[in-house]
Formats: structure tokens, sequence, C-alpha cells
């Protein structure tokens, strides 16, 4: 029995090493190619339920990792105040929850939208389809984040990016600035860029989804490329 217990455990820690190892490959192989965000999802639909991500990472759990990964980032350390303050106070869990719901919400929307345009039901493989497909392009916009926040927490040792972005507007007046400074001003840079690449690639990516979905003239596919990229932006925005 005691056996049979710690190879259960050793499967479960062998599985979520693996996973959490394929949430940068996953991340990276959306980077090289928006078109994969529904291509990735299509590809895998097609096969049995079994045999599903197994090379990359599933979109939801992608999205679940990730929401953990923030909420851990957005603990009270040391009385240090979260720069996201409407979830401020919640536990752990409760702030992935949130989060995880918060970031999905539009990826839900879109795909019914879709699929009522489609005419078909919500249990079927095309809702689930479009539902990863959407939920992938999230990844577009919460890379370059996860970086910055990451970066601001081991160089600024602070969890608070605003703060350690203050930090960095006194230290200019005097220019006496440490080696995390310089190494944090590189990083804000590689953030910004990444940012820019996001947001192309994020409408890249809605426009192959719309276009493959959404039989209409190109402008008309255009125009609402442009709305859900308005729309998942500045949702994200907030909740990012």
């Amino acid at each position: 029995m005691f056996e049979k217990l710690i190879d259960s455990f050793e499967k479960l820690c062998l599985q979520i090493i693996i996973e959490i190892l394929l949430v940068p490959v996953t991340i990276f192989k959306l980077f090289q190619d928006p078109k994969r965000c529904y291509d990735l999802s299509v590809h895998e639909m097609e096969k049995e339920e079994t045999d599903r991500f197994h090379d990359y990472l599933s979109p939801i759990k992608l999205s679940v990792y990730t929401s953990v990964i923030v909420s851990v980032l957005l603990m009270d350390y040391s009385g240090e105040q979260s720069f996201i303050s409407k979830i401020k106070g919640l536990s752990m869990v409760e702030k992935a929850l949130f989060i995880f719901l918060m970031n999905n919400f539009t990826a839900v929307v879109f795909s019914i939208l879709l699929l009522g345009y489609k005419k078909e039901k919500v249990n079927t493989i095309t809702f689930r389809t479009l539902l990863f497909s959407f939920i992938y392009t999230t990844v577009y916009t919460s890379t370059p984040f996860f970086i910055i926040i990451l970066s601001a927490m081991f160089l600024g040792q602070t969890v608070n990016v605003q703060s350690y972005l203050d930090h960095i507007d006194k230290l200019t007046a005097s220019g006496d600035y440490s080696v995390r400074d310089y190494i944090f001003f590189i990083i804000f840079i590689v953030f910004m860029i990444l940012g820019v690449i996001g947001l192309i690639k994020l409408f890249k990516a809605l426009h192959y989804i719309l276009k493959e979905n959404f039989r209409y003239h190109p402008y008309v596919v255009w125009f609402f490329t442009l709305l859900f990229f308005i729309i998942q932006v500045y949702y994200a925005r907030g909740f990012i």
C-alpha cells in the first residue's frame, strides 16, 4: 500500500516537473508563429483524448500554471503592497482562481460569439478548439509582464513593479546606479521589445482564427480582428 502511494506520488511529481518544463517550450513555439494558436488546437483536438498535448502544454494547463505563478508573485511579502489592489487580501488559491477566470473571460466570450455565428452547440469539438485557440493568444500579453514582474522581484526584492520603477526614478538624479539597476534597465528594454512583438503576434493570431472561422468579406474579418484585439488588450491590461 505504502509503495503504491510512493509510486503515485513519484508519477505526480514527474508529471508536474514535465509540465512546468513545457511552459517555456509552449510559449516559445507560440511566439515563433501566431498561427499555431489555432493550428495546434485543431491538430490536437483531432487526436484521441489520451493522446492530446504530449509535446506541448494544453492551453488550460498553461493558463492554470501562469495563474498560480502570478498569484505567488502577488502574495503580500513582508507587508509589500500588491500592484493589483483589486485582489489584495485574497489567499493564493483565491487569487489564482480569480486570475484564471479573468484571463480566460475574453476567450470564452469570443468562442461563444463565433460558435453562435457557426450555429453550433457549446458541447462540441468546435467550441473547445476555439476556446483553446483564444486561451493560447493570452500568452502574447502575459509573457512580457511575467518577465518584468520576475525581474523586479529578484533584482529589486519587491513584488511591486511600480515601487521599483519609482526607486529607479530617484536614482536618475544622483546617477548612483548599482549593477542590479543596470541589469533591470536591460530587462526593461527586453520587456518593451517583447511587449511590442507580443501585440503584433496577438493581432496576427486573432486575425488567423477569425479568417479560418468567420467566412465574410476580408474587410469585415479585419474589422472584427481589430475589435477583438482592442477588447483583449484593454481587458488584459487590468488583470495580468
